[in-house]
């Protein structure tokens, strides 16, 4: 049973799906795009991942804004991820931008991060999924299956 959105926002403007994909230099993998087009990010209800904001492109509250948290992890997370989510801890949920293997879904620990003035470290980071959608499907709510938040 997949984890319920206890904040769930509409479908994101093309138009702002297209502006993150210029911010990013490249397309976005097409199952992650085709997420934003049905469903603007949200809150999620606990789960076993702690798996907490699913962030958003357009008129979402600050908290939950891909723009901000872009200009917040620039330089700390490597290139080749778009962070996509957080978690209750200040970790962050990325899908990889990289062709070989684009989409899948990776866990960056920022109590591991690369020192201030450093370069992002691969060191920190390890995959979930093989894509944005198995990811959310593989999130379990807390209590177990039937149990409502």
């Amino acid at each position: 049973m997949p984890v319920p959105y206890r904040r769930q926002e509409p479908p994101a403007a093309p138009e702002l799906i297209d502006q993150l994909e210029q911010r990013i230099g490249r397309a976005l993998p097409a199952g992650y795009r085709a997420y934003l087009a049905g469903q603007d990010g949200g809150r999620l209800a606990d789960n076993d991942h702690a798996a907490k904001t699913v962030l958003g492109v357009g008129e979402v509250p600050e908290w939950a804004s891909m723009w901000d948290t872009l200009r917040t992890y620039e330089g700390r997370v490597p290139s080749w991820l778009l962070p996509v989510a957080d978690d209750e801890y200040g970790n962050l949920f990325a899908v990889s931008l990289r062709p070989d293997d684009l989409g899948t879904v990776w866990f960056w620990d920022h109590e591991d991060e690369a020192d201030e003035g450093e370069p992002p470290s691969e060191d920190n980071i390890t995959i979930k999924a093989p894509d944005w959608q198995t990811f959310l499907d593989s999130l379990c709510p807390l209590g177990g299956p039937g149990v409502s938040p």
